[in-house]
């Protein structure tokens, strides 16, 4: 299946229920899960030296982009009430709960907090894949060079051109999950 597990833990055990908390539980849930993916795909291709090459000049490789891609689409669905799966129902509750501290009730109001976070989640993932697993840290030059704009992986500027017509980041996450299955 696409999705084995979503790496929702902070979600769904989110203690500070403040907006955020629950910006920095979404933030650091996308960056685990993004950073699962990485590893998981370099394992797949023998160590993945050609992919950290890649990465290490600033491009993402286009079949890791779409699984990026296929990630913040499921976390803009959890934040806004329409995630399909029945894997995340108690996840799904708890985010409902915390918004309604957050007196953030209405589908509006959460597309609202969603446009207002939604960058900060895709740099979250982004710093996610400047992380040495050999090594155990932190490598500040990987991620200079996926954020500079001229490698085109801002949130702004992403866009998957695995198909005739490329599409925004943007533009992907707002189809509807069933059409991104």
């Amino acid at each position: 299946p696409r999705r084995q597990k979503l790496c929702e833990n902070k979600l769904r055990h989110l203690s500070d229920e403040t907006p955020d908390g629950s910006r920095k539980a979404f933030i650091e849930c996308a960056a685990v899960k993004t950073f699962f993916l990485w590893h998981k795909s370099k394992k797949d291709t023998n160590g993945g030296e050609d992919l950290q090459n890649q990465l290490e000049s600033g491009e993402i490789p286009e079949d890791f982009k779409r699984q990026m891609f296929y990630t913040f689409g499921d976390f803009r669905d959890l934040c806004l009430g329409k995630d399909i799966g029945k894997d995340v129902r108690d996840v799904e509750s708890k985010i409902k709960d915390v918004f309604q501290k957050m007196k953030t009730t209405t589908a509006e109001q959460r597309e609202t907090w969603w446009d207002e976070h939604k960058e900060a989640i895709w740099e979250g993932m982004l710093c996610a894949l400047s992380y040495n697993t050999n090594e155990k840290q932190f490598k500040k030059e990987i991620h200079t060079n996926l954020i500079d704009a001229k490698n085109n992986n801002t949130y702004s500027l992403v866009k998957f051109s695995g198909s005739d017509n490329p599409l925004t980041l943007e533009e992907f996450a707002k189809r509807p999950q069933f059409l991104r299955w």
